[in-house]
């Protein structure tokens, strides 16, 4: 079976809040908002790094803010927790200690910067609006920095 990892689904209290937090500290910004209150309740921001020149990304992190439907038969789902994070690559150290230097002014940085190990590289924690752990880091085995 051959498939495509699309999106991220993340609730939020405040997309406002969630999507200055995503576009100041990460390269994502929107590609998409609309409302989705007739099927699910939500208000909806897809957050991606478009293609230069389009407005569609291949993923996207998707924000939704409300009190959601479930339908018939369905669980609510738990936070991320306890060590679960949203990875971005950075092109240097540099780039992490600023992240670093500017969460820890904002009050939510979490760890770092440190170099953890040669998988995941020199990195640091910051914490969202909800609290979901962000990851930036340099280096990390997976492979290089997606803006080069």
């Amino acid at each position: 079976m051959r498939s495509s990892l699309t999106h991220l689904a993340l609730h939020v209290r405040s997309i406002e809040a969630s999507v200055a937090f995503y576009e100041g500290f990460t390269s994502l910004r929107v590609v998409e908002r609309h409302s989705d209150t007739d099927s699910t309740g939500m208000e909806v921001a897809w957050l991606g790094e478009p293609h230069v020149g389009e407005a569609r990304a291949d993923f996207v992190l998707v924000l939704q803010e409300g009190t959601p439907r479930f339908p018939a038969g369905a669980e609510p789902q738990s936070p991320l927790a306890p060590i679960s994070h949203l990875g971005f690559a950075s092109p240097s150290r540099e780039v992490v200690d600023e992240v670093a230097s500017r969460a820890e002014r904002a009050g939510i940085l979490r760890f770092g910067p440190e170099f953890l190990n040669p998988n995941a590289g020199y990195l640091c924690i910051v914490a969202d609006p909800d609290g979901h752990h962000v990851e930036i880091s340099h280096g990390q085995a997976l492979g290089p920095y997606a803006g080069t």
